[in-house]
């Protein structure tokens, strides 16, 4: 997939006769969003991509609200994320939806949240893209029945309604679903993202089952998923690992949204 995007960058860059950029905004002095946009980084050269991290040590809402607006309106900036969480009392999503949609790689605004909903999909978020993207890349899990354990804004709503969009059926528990095996065991799909190690194991998954884990926890400073994967692995039909499955799908899917986001602006089929 990486050769996909890196290639199709290189198309769109030399027709456009430009390059690509992406800015990202990390507000705060918060640990986990200085590793993630560094990964960022990283990624974004690997696939030829122009990248650059404004560091915002602390800010108020207007300081930040006219460095979006700065950003929003220079033409040679193509995607802008804001890399959560950010300090109080800011608000994530009331800064987000600053971001004029065809801008907004990370796809979490309202606008971008909205054309999900209304069958228009555009720029969408990088981890139900990246669930979205495995299920396609296999003929058996193109259609069925779906059970998601999560109804979080950015994982299993806009999830829900993607997957609706290609005809799964589904279903949506959450913490307070009462009984979440009589959902589990009957479908073909379940997709995890509880943060709780190892929670999920044979007991509520049946054989037929594909579990793709979308959990990140820490056990004795390992990363686990929210699946069992030692015993899971030996009885359901597929299991995505954590590390190594979802996570590396999700950071490549803001890539895929900027090369959509560039192709928009730069007017290319």
């Amino acid at each position: 997939m990486m050769h996909e995007i890196s290639s199709g960058f290189k198309e769109s860059q030399d027709k456009a006769g430009k390059d690509a950029s992406l800015v990202i905004l990390r507000i705060g002095n918060d640990e986990g969003a200085r590793i993630y946009s560094e990964a960022k980084v990283k990624r974004a050269k690997k696939l030829g991509v122009m990248s650059t991290v404004i560091e915002i040590p602390s800010a108020t809402r207007e300081e930040v609200s006219e460095r979006i607006k700065a950003l929003s309106s220079n033409p040679d900036v193509t995607g802008i994320m804001i890399e959560n969480p950010v300090p109080p009392p800011l608000d994530f999503t009331e800064l987000v939806d600053q971001i004029p949609y065809y801008k907004d790689v990370d796809g979490t605004s309202s606008t971008n949240q909205g054309r999900i909903v209304n069958r228009k999909e555009f720029l969408t978020p990088a981890t139900p893209s990246a669930v979205v993207e495995i299920m396609s890349r296999y003929s058996e899990l193109k259609a069925g029945i779906v059970t998601i354990i999560n109804r979080s804004p950015v994982v299993g709503r806009p999830l829900s309604q993607m997957l609706l969009n290609r005809d799964y059926t589904i279903s949506v528990c959450h913490s307070k679903t009462p009984d979440i095996v009589q959902y589990t065991r009957r479908s073909d799909t379940v997709i995890a993202a509880i943060g709780k190690a190892n929670f999920f194991t044979d007991e509520l998954l049946n054989p037929d089952c594909t579990f793709i884990d979308v959990g990140i926890n820490y056990v004795n400073g390992k990363v686990v998923g929210d699946g069992d994967f030692a015993r899971l692995s030996k009885w359901i039909k597929r299991i995505t690992p954590v590390p190594g499955g979802v996570g590396p799908i999700t950071a490549t899917m803001i890539f895929s949204n900027l090369l959509k986001a560039f192709r928009y602006q730069e007017k290319l089929s």
